[in-house]
């Protein structure tokens, strides 16, 4: 089990869970939440719209702290909502994803049947200004099952 494997698990488990939701899109419709490793794709051309609404799920960090402990990965989840209503309000959408994916956690703290979400789940939202588009984050964590060493096989 590797923080890799991670990623992606939670990447296809993040598209599962929005799947149903649909937001605004910068080109006019709705779409569901797109969810990407790592970083945004990159654009071909200016002319693309921006791939609004999204999540990336980055690996922050991790490691072990003894060779019995399990593997600790650190995620940040980057939220990005783009919402043109005059009322200003899209901060609401962002947290309705946070706070759907803090639920489901806690809910079920099992992903993928080998990765354990532990707590805590700290969540921020954007102190600027930026309409139409809305930004938070949030930080998770998740164990990992440690390796054990092959003791018959050491010489």
């Amino acid at each position: 089990m590797t923080a890799r494997f991670l990623q992606d698990a939670l990447v296809a488990a993040l598209a599962e869970l929005f799947k149903e939701r649909v937001y605004k899109t910068p080109g006019g419709d709705t779409a569901p939440v797109s969810v990407f490793a790592q970083n945004l794709p990159k654009r071909k051309s200016e002319e693309d719209d921006d791939p609004f609404p999204y999540i990336i799920v980055r690996l922050s960090e991790g490691g072990i702290t003894t060779q019995t402990d399990p593997h600790k990965v650190e995620v940040v989840l980057l939220v990005g909502i783009f919402d043109d209503d005059l009322s200003n309000q899209g901060h609401r959408a962002v947290l309705e994803i946070l706070e759907t994916i803090q639920h489901h956690f806690e809910e079920v703290p099992l992903l993928d049947g080998q990765f354990v979400f532990v707590d805590p789940f700290e969540w921020a939202l954007q102190d600027e200004e930026s309409y139409p588009y809305f930004f938070g984050a949030a930080k998770m964590a998740f164990n990992l099952p440690a390796t054990r060493r092959k003791w018959s096989e050491l010489v």
